[in-house]
C-alpha cells in the first residue's frame, strides 16, 4: 500500500507539471509567433523545461531519499529492522523507508528459515554419516534412521518399511508410535497402495487429504488425527529397498514441500547407510558360516561311527538355521525306500519305524534333479510329507529338504523343521543346508565304507581267533566271551567309542599268539612244567608279532602284547 501511495505521489506532481507545460506552449505560442521566433524553436525550449522538472521532480522524491535510506541501512546492523523514525512522517521518504523495512524484515525471516533448514539438512546427513562409520546392526540403523525423521519433522507417527525379496512385499521393520499389532500385521505387494506405488514407481509423496486418498487403504492401518502425509523411497541408485512413511505432525500442521525434501535427503543417506549395514552383516554371517562348515567338516571327518556321525550332522544342521527339529533318512535297496536313521526333538519315537518314503515319489525324483534343499511351506499339501505331522509334537510351519549326494546319486535325505512360532526359513539357510550335507554325505559314505571293511576285518579276525580254538577245544568261544564282557564294561565307563572299537579288537584278538605254541602244550591235561609254562607267557608277544603286517592301531597291539599283566601292574 505504501508503495503504490508514493507511485501515486509522483504520477500527481508529473501530471500537474505537464498540464501546465502545455499551456505554456499554447499561450506561448500565440505570444512569440508575431516576433517572427518559430513556433517549433518554442516548444522545443518549453519541452526542455519541462524535462529539467521532471528530473528534479525524480530526484527529490526517489534519488535523495533513497540515498538517505541507503546510508540508513548501512548505519543499521546486519538482520536488524530499519530505524524509520527520523524520517518525516508525512514525507515519501518516510513512506519509501517503511516499505524498505518491511521488505528487509520480511527477508531477514526468509533467510533465517532458510538457515535453519539448511542447518537441520546438514545436521541430518551428519547423523547418517556417523552411523555410515559406526558399524552398527541393521537393527541398530534402521532405529536410528526412524528416530531421526520422526524428530527433524516432529512427527507423531513414522514407520520404514523394506522390500522383502522372497515375496515382493514390504514390511514393516521398524517404527515410532505404531502398535506392534500393526508392524507384524500390515504386509503391503510392491505396487499397491500409496506405499507399494512409491515403492514401484520410485517417486515420493505428498498427500494432504490422506482420508479420502484412494490409495491408502484405511482397513489396514489407524486412524490418523491429520490428512497430511509423506511416504519416499529408499532407493540406492535405481533399486528401491524401501520406504519411508511419515504422518500425523504434532502441532497438527500439514506436511509441506520442504518436508518432503528434507525426508527425501534422510531417505537417500539412509539408503546407502542400511545398504552397508547389510553388507556387513552378510561379510560377518558369511564367516560364521564358513567357521561353522569348517568345525562340522572337522568334527565330522574325526567320526567313523556311521550312527554318531549322522546324530552329530543333524544336530550341527539344526543348530545352524534355529530349527526345532530335524531326522536324517538312507536309502535302503531291500525295501526301495528312504528309512529314519536317526531324528531330533520333539517327535514321536513310532515315527522311525512307521514313517517311510518311497525312492520313486514326487519328493525324491525332485530332490535327485535338483541336488539342492528344497523348502516346503504348506506340508498338508504335500503327498510325500503329510503323514509326518501326525508324528510331530508341535504345528509345522516349514521344512528344508536336503539331498545326501555322492558322484550325482541322492543316498540320504535330511528334514529340518520349524514350527509355527519360529522365522521364516531364507535362502542363505537352504544354501548353507547344501553346503553341509554336500559334505556329510562324503564323510557318511566313507564311515559306511569304513564300517564294512572294519566288519570285514572283524570277520578276518575271527576266522582265525576259530582256528585258534579249533586246536585248542577247551577254550572254545572264550574269545567271544571276553569280547562281549570288555564292550560292555568300556561302555560303562563311558570311555570313548575308538576306545571301545579297540578293546573290542584287542579282545578278540589277545589270544592269537596261542597260534605259535605248540599243539601238545596248548591240549596238555596235566600240570604244565615250568619250561612249558614259561613258553605259554609267550603267547601275548607272540601275538604281537602276528599282528604286526595288519597294521592295527597301537593301542590294540598293546592289548594283545599285554594282556596277561596283573592288576598290580607286575
Amino acid at each position: 500500500m505504501k508503495e503504490t501511495k508514493i507511485g501515486m505521489k509522483v504520477a500527481y506532481k508529473i501530471g500537474i507539471l505537464f498540464a501546465v507545460t502545455a499551456l505554456l506552449i499554447i499561450g506561448l505560442g500565440q505570444m512569440v509567433t508575431p516576433f517572427g521566433i518559430p513556433f517549433t524553436v518554442c516548444v522545443l525550449i518549453i519541452f526542455a523545461m519541462f524535462m529539467v522538472m521532471v528530473s528534479y521532480i525524480i530526484k527529490n522524491s526517489f534519488s535523495l531519499p533513497i540515498f538517505d535510506i541507503i546510508k540508513a541501512i548501512e548505519n543499521n546492523a546486519v538482520n536488524k529492522d530499519l530505524e524509520i523514525r527520523a524520517f518525516d512522517k508525512n514525507s515519501e521518504m518516510f513512506d519509501i523507508a517503511a516499505a524498505i523495512s518491511n521488505i528487509i524484515e520480511r527477508n531477514n525471516r526468509a533467510n533465517q528459515k532458510i538457515n535453519q533448514r539448511k542447518i537441520i539438512e546438514m545436521d541430518t546427513v551428519h547423523q547418517i554419516s556417523k552411523a555410515m562409520s559406526a558399524r552398527l546392526s541393521l537393527e541398530e540403523v534402521l532405529r536410528m534412521i526412524i528416530d531421526l525423521a520422526t524428530s527433524v519433522l516432529d512427527a507423531k507417527y513414522a514407520s520404514l518399511m523394506l522390500i522383502e525379496e522372497e515375496s515382493n512385499e514390504l514390511t514393516i521393520r521398524v517404527s515410532n508410535g505404531l502398535s506392534p499389532e500393526i508392524m507384524k500385521k500390515v504386509r503391503i505387494k510392491v505396487g499397491s497402495g500409496i506405499a507399494g506405488t512409491v515403492a514401484y514407481e520410485g517417486k515420493p509423496y505428498l498427500s494432504t487429504d490422506i482420508e479420502n486418498d484412494p490409495r491408502f487403504k484405511k482397513n489396514s492401518n489407524p486412524k490418523f488425527e491429520t490428512k497430511s502425509f509423506i511416504c519416499v523411497p529408499v532407493k540406492l541408485g535405481d533399486k528401491v529397498i524401501g520406504v519411508l512413511n511419515i504422518n500425523d505432525k504434532k502441532n497438527h500442521e500439514i506436511f509441506n514441500d520442504e518436508d518432503l525434501h528434507l525426508l527425501t535427503i534422510l531417505a537417500n543417506q539412509a539408503a546407502i547407510t542400511i545398504e552397508n549395514s547389510r553388507l556387513y552383516q552378510q561379510a560377518e554371517k558369511k564367516v560364521e558360516e564358513l567357521e561353522m562348515l569348517f568345525s562340522a567338516s572337522k568334527v565330522m571327518s574325526s567320526i567313523l561311527d556311521v550312527n554318531i556321525l549322522l546324530r552329530q550332522v543333524l544336530e550341527t544342521c539344526i543348530h545352524i538355521v534355529f530349527s526345532k527339529a530335524g531326522m536324517i533318512m538312507l536309502f535302503n535297496p531291500d525295501s526301495m525306500q528312504f528309512e529314519i536313521k536317526t531324528c531330533h526333538g520333539p517327535i514321536d519315537m513310532r515315527c522311525a519305524y512307521e514313517f517311510r518314503i518311497d525312492s520313486d515319489s514326487e519328493l525324491c525324483e525332485r530332490l535327485a534333479s535338483e541336488l539342492n534343499a528344497v523348502l516346503i511351506g504348506n506340508i498338508d499339501e504335500n503327498i510325500d510329507l503329510a503323514d509326518l505331522t501326525n508324528y510331530l509334537k508341535f504345528k509345522v510351519k516349514e521344512i528344508i529338504c536336503v539331498p545326501l549326494h555322492t558322484k550325482q546319486k541322492v543316498t540320504g535325505m535330511m528334514l529340518v523343521i520349524s514350527d509355527s512360532s519360529q522365522n521364516n526359513f531364507v535362502s542363505s539357510d537352504l544354501s548353507i543346508l547344501s553346503a553341509l550335507s554336500t559334505q556329510a554325505a562324503v564323510v557318511i559314505e566313507n564311515a559306511k565304507l569304513y564300517e564294512s571293511m572294519k566288519d570285514q576285518f572283524l570277520s578276518t579276525i575271527r576266522v582265525a581267533t576259530n582256528a585258534l580254538e579249533f586246536k585248542d577245544a577247551y577254550t572254545s568261544g572264550h574269545s567271544e566271551r571276553v569280547t562281549e564282557f570288555a564292550v560292555l564294561l568300556s561302555k560303562e565307563m563311558n570311555l570313548a567309542q575308538e576306545d571301545i572299537e579297540n578293546i573290542r579288537q584287542a579282545s578278540i584278538l589277545h589270544d592269537i599268539g596261542k597260534i605259535g605254541i605248540s599243539e601238545t602244550i596248548l591240549t596238555k591235561k596235566g600240570r604244565l612244567t615250568d619250561e612249558e609254562f614259561a613258553t605259554i607267557k609267550l603267547h601275548p608277544s607272540i601275538g604281537d608279532s602276528i599282528v604286526e603286517p595288519m597294521a592295527l592301531n597301537p593301542a590294540v597291539r598293546a592289548g594283545i602284547r599285554n594282556h596277561h599283566e596283573r592288576w598290580d601292574g607286575r
